[in-house]
This record gives structure tokens, sequence and C-alpha cells, in this order.
């Protein structure tokens, strides 16, 4: 697995744009344009899971979580950062760490 350290979450949505060859757009900010992953999931994918939940109690920091794989879960302090984070590492085989955010 490949791990990738980004400073912002604007080098997250290039990071997603290049991956999914997807044009550039808030990928981290905008549910909408993060869902887009899930149908890249379903169009691109013999096999579809897919599965966003939140969860304060269990990640109080970051209680956002996604998963493209069964029981495979990443963590974001919003939704869409979690689908983001998760369709890289699951999807893509990278895993993102995010130092600061924008």
């Amino acid at each position: 697995m490949e791990i990738i350290h980004l400073n912002s979450l604007t080098e997250l949505d290039q990071l997603v744009s290049e991956r999914f060859t997807l044009p550039v757009r808030p990928y981290s900010s905008d549910i909408r344009a993060a869902l887009e992953l899930s149908v890249w999931h379903l169009e691109n994918s013999e096999w579809f899971h897919f599965e966003v939940f939140r969860s304060e109690v269990a990640q109080p920091e970051e209680p956002f979580l996604a998963s493209f794989e069964q029981d495979a879960w990443d963590s974001g302090k919003t939704a869409p950062i979690a689908i983001c984070k998760s369709a890289l590492r699951y999807l893509k085989k990278v895993r993102v760490i995010i130092t600061e955010h924008d």
C-alpha cells in the first residue's frame, strides 16, 4: 500500500481527481462530489460495497466512517473526507495522511 502525506484538502481533491480520472472538484468538502466516488465504484467494479455513517461515540474526533470493503473503514472529520480517504485506500491502495486542513 502506498502512503501519501498531504498538507491540505485541496491536495486531497487533486489526488482523488488523478487516481480516479475524474474532473477536479471539491470532493473533500462537497458531499455530492464525494458520492461520485461511490458511482465510480459501482460502474468500475464487479462487486459493489459502499457505506457511510456517523458515530460520535466511537470516533469523537473523526465521527464519520466510510467503507468500500466489507468490515474495512476509514474515518474523517466530515463525511466527504471519510469517503475520499476510504475510496483511495480500498479502491486504489493509497493510504492518505492529512497533516493539516484548509
